[in-house]
């Protein structure tokens, strides 16, 4: 979808698997977090909805939505130099959860 679309941006609540991080390095693009359960915030920051694609196909929830935004709440998790915050936030967490388990 990033080299179709020539995405430049991909926004979600919850990461992505190592496909969109590789499309993510290769296409130029990034992987915005949202704050889930603050879709009016959200909202409040779009300042146009150029266009969408895939409307009927998907839904409005699951469309492709090309937009403009001002001040908008998201944290870059997966960036182009293959960097995932993701993928840093399981391993740690695996490590400790190994560690309890161990004690």
């Amino acid at each position: 979808m990033i080299a179709h679309f020539g995405l430049r941006a991909v926004i979600g609540k919850g990461g992505m698997a190592d496909k969109t991080l590789a499309g993510c390095q290769q296409y130029g693009a990034v992987y915005l977090h949202a704050i889930g359960g603050a879709g009016t915030l959200v909202a409040a920051c779009v300042q146009e909805v150029v266009t969408v694609y895939q409307k009927d196909e998907f839904g409005v929830p699951e469309a492709f939505w090309v937009i403009r935004v001002r001040d908008f709440p998201a944290v870059v998790t997966m960036d182009i130099h293959g960097a995932s915050l993701h993928a840093e936030v399981r391993a740690k967490s695996q490590a400790e959860l190994a560690e309890l388990i161990a004690a």
